[in-house]
């Protein structure tokens, strides 16, 4: 079996694209690569292939769309042909129409043969094999591994980023062959394997971290002392009678005193108070609230929960319980003597003191 794409300059542009999370047409047959056109408005570039599109989005035709919004190509389910859509100076115009035969082949232009698929759902070409689509669940498959789906909203994922859409539904094989076998190839895939098992595992790594953290938690409040005081306990657990050596980089960037002030780089930022105002300057400009949610201004911007930081519904951080201060997987800093998160937290990952 051929290759189907005689430029190499095709899977470079689509590497490169896709790699850093956004996703644009092939243009292998009409050279370059996108430049400040991809990120103009997704109306603009509609606009642009409404005169070439629309007589094809009459009847059953459906249209394919990149993530970024910029025209993959058109499925007309009535000829069983998928037409690639590519750029040429500033519009989209049809490039290679790939015809899907009832025996499983698929072929391109001239009738020349390029790819298959078999009645088990294997999908093959030049540039990728063994891919599988099963109609059962969506799901796509690479060797027998998981490597995306065909979603219910019509989304096409390369794991469990959307690359594209359907305007309307279609045979998900033939969207699953158009991302996996006419699109990608073995190298960009082996490069999201890679980046998916990383995520994977740092989440895993994550997830233990935390249940270590809620049994150290469990364990300290079976040893507590008896609550006599609410608000003298609170400023006792959130600075532990010493102050906290706030650590960064590998030196000594601030600290919260006993007295609950912040001080950073050898200036009084503000305090932490007892009840869990959060003062900057002269003012209140946030709060830390009994549940552990995190308020400035007048909105919650995130919530310390078990060590875990969280900001825009997502893990952005831990404190972890040996004062280590981690963000992306990494530690960047440690409170020495810290007695609680959330103080910590506050001064490391919302902006409140600048550190």
């Amino acid at each position: 079996m051929k290759q189907l794409f005689s430029s190499r300059m095709m899977r470079i542009s689509m590497v490169i694209v896709l790699a850093l999370g956004s996703s644009i047409e092939s243009n292998a047959q009409f050279g370059g690569l996108l430049n400040a056109a991809k990120r103009k408005a997704s109306k603009a570039i509609s606009d642009k292939v409404s005169n070439t599109t629309s007589k094809a989005s009459e009847g059953s035709v459906v249209s394919l769309y990149y993530a970024s919004g910029n025209p993959m190509g058109e499925w007309n389910p009535s000829t069983r042909q998928y037409t690639q859509m590519a750029k040429v100076g500033n519009e989209y115009k049809r490039g290679h129409v790939y015809t899907f035969e009832k025996d499983g082949s698929v072929t391109v232009d001239n009738g020349r043969r390029i790819g298959e698929i078999l009645e088990d759902g294997t999908m093959n070409t030049a540039q990728t094999q063994n891919i599988k689509f099963n109609a059962q669940t969506g799901e796509v498959t690479r060797n027998g591994e998981w490597y995306g789906k065909m979603g219910d909203d019509n989304g096409l994922y390369l794991f469990n980023d959307k690359m594209g859409w359907s305007n309307n539904p279609m045979d998900k094989q033939i969207q699953a062959f158009i991302l996996f076998n006419l699109i990608a190839d073995n190298e960009l895939l082996d490069k999201y394997k890679q980046k998916y098992d990383e995520k994977v595992k740092f989440n895993n790594e994550m997830r233990q971290q935390q249940i270590a953290n809620a049994k150290a938690d469990a364990a300290s409040r079976t040893v507590a002392a008896p609550v006599t005081n609410a608000k003298a306990d609170a400023a006792a657990s959130r600075t532990g009678g010493a102050s906290v050596t706030l650590w960064k980089g590998g030196s000594v960037a601030g600290e919260i005193r006993s007295n609950n002030q912040v001080w950073i780089s050898g200036s009084n930022r503000g305090k932490i108070e007892s009840n869990g105002d959060i003062w900057v300057g002269g003012s209140v400009a946030g709060q830390i609230l009994s549940n552990g949610d995190i308020r400035k201004g007048g909105s919650i911007i995130g919530k310390v929960d078990g060590g875990r930081v969280w900001q825009n519904g997502s893990v952005i951080g831990e404190i972890r319980q040996n004062g280590d201060v981690v963000k992306n997987g990494s530690v960047i800093g440690r409170a020495e003597g810290m007695k609680d998160a959330r103080a910590v937290a506050v001064v490391f990952f919302y902006g409140f003191f600048n550190l």
